[in-house]
């Protein structure tokens, strides 16, 4: 069997979780589902239902970042390079219905990185397009202040996108091993855009797929003015920018 593995961090979130993740099966056709969770907190209570739930489980009392956190979850299970790793936001919901074709999908379009259409909510009035082109200079601090979304591209169509929201990100296991995971300068923000700049710069393969989706019931912190997660993502964007100082990346 194939072994895909779920990657969720925990920063208090933990009825989030198993309303969430406790709905998967074990196994899904020739595909064996292992999630992990990494506890950002600690909490033996949390510990004790995750594996009562065949959970994988890890806490070491080190608060880490998103992506250093999905980097540790990445070393820990010893993920190989024929892996499905997929990286998930503890808010997210995944179409149980279709994820054994999500999964054939994937493996198919030989995609490095894959994204899929995301609804924000469980009535599907409104999403996020995962199908983005990179920021320019300007566009993220406009996009926050003025809540527009300047590089989302259209939501229902196909494409081989710059790059995808790292709610949820699905990475073939020599991909990820490849980019040395997220760059953990990112604490939180910015670290979804890097690693697929990074992707593209090796000539990888970004696919979005609006035929599959997630619901990501996202309580965007970052968008709130002058609140602590402003200031992160404010941070995130010039540590980006300092690091990747073209406009664009140019791409054949």
């Amino acid at each position: 069997m194939t072994r895909v593995f779920l990657s969720v961090t925990s920063h208090y979130d933990e009825d989030i979780i198993i309303d969430n993740y406790s709905k998967l099966p074990n196994s899904i056709g020739k595909y064996e589902l292992i999630i992990a969770i990494i506890d950002n907190i600690g909490s033996i209570e949390f510990e004790t239902k995750c594996l009562s739930l065949g959970f994988k489980y890890y806490n070491d009392k080190i608060s880490r970042g998103y992506g250093e956190n999905n980097n540790k979850n990445f070393e820990i299970l010893n993920v190989k390079k024929e892996d499905i790793y997929i990286v998930c936001n503890p808010d997210v919901k995944v179409d149980i219905e279709n994820f054994e074709n999500l999964l054939n999908t994937f493996i198919m379009s030989r995609a490095d990185i894959y994204g899929v259409k995301v609804y924000e909510s469980d009535d599907k009035k409104t999403w996020s397009s995962h199908n983005r082109s990179f920021p320019g200079l300007f566009d993220p601090l406009i996009s926050l202040i003025l809540r527009v979304k300047l590089y989302e591209n259209s939501v229902n169509s196909y494409a081989f996108p710059d790059w995808i929201g790292g709610a949820f990100m699905i990475f073939n296991g020599d991909a990820f091993f490849k980019l040395n995971g997220f760059d953990e300068e990112f604490f939180m923000y910015y670290e979804d855009t890097d690693i697929c700049f990074r992707a593209k710069k090796l000539g990888m393969r970004i696919i979005y797929d609006p035929r599959f989706f997630i619901i990501h019931d996202a309580r965007r912190a970052g968008r709130r003015l002058f609140s602590k997660a402003f200031f992160m993502n404010f941070k995130s964007m010039l540590i980006y920018f300092r690091k990747h100082p073209t406009l664009k990346l140019i791409t054949v």
